[in-house]
């Protein structure tokens, strides 16, 4: 999963969603499409549309006031690991799966990405992988989002 340059609207190798050719304006062309988890992200020059569930929400780069990375340890994982290792008793199968999965919830984190937008009181929350947020994060940066603190 990693961010694509997406063809032009009438190409059919990966043909823009309705939702998003009707929030395009004349002349204007998607640069590059970007997977997220239960999303996509549209870039054009000027903007970024964002669709979820057949809904496109845009959102003008000037306008992106703040971003921030947040990072999630993995509790379901952390929680089972937990619940091995105690299960242990005189077995030593379940504390080394239980130390194993301990490790990865904590190693396998997720992603999301809160936009800062204004004239919104809540922030646009994106979640996906490092591969796709680190260029999406990149390419917002670049248009004059400011990074702020976790």
């Amino acid at each position: 999963m990693s961010p694509s340059t997406p063809p032009n609207a009438g190409s059919d190798a990966h043909p823009l969603p309705a939702a998003v050719r009707q929030v395009l304006g004349a002349g204007e062309e998607v640069e590059v499409r970007y997977e997220l988890k239960g999303a996509e992200a549209y870039a054009t020059a000027t903007r970024l549309i964002i669709l979820r569930d057949g809904v496109a929400d845009s959102f003008e780069y000037r306008t992106i006031a703040g971003l921030r990375e947040v990072t999630h340890v993995n509790v379901w994982l952390i929680l089972c690991g937990v619940a091995l290792f105690a299960l242990g008793g005189t077995s030593t199968a379940f504390p080394v799966a239980g130390a194993a999965l301990l490790l990865l919830g904590i190693m396998v984190r997720a992603r999301e990405l809160e936009l800062l937008v204004t004239g919104r009181r809540e922030p646009v929350r994106l979640n996906g992988v490092r591969e796709v947020m680190g260029p999406l994060t990149r390419r917002l940066t670049e248009r004059g989002a400011r990074p702020l603190r976790s």
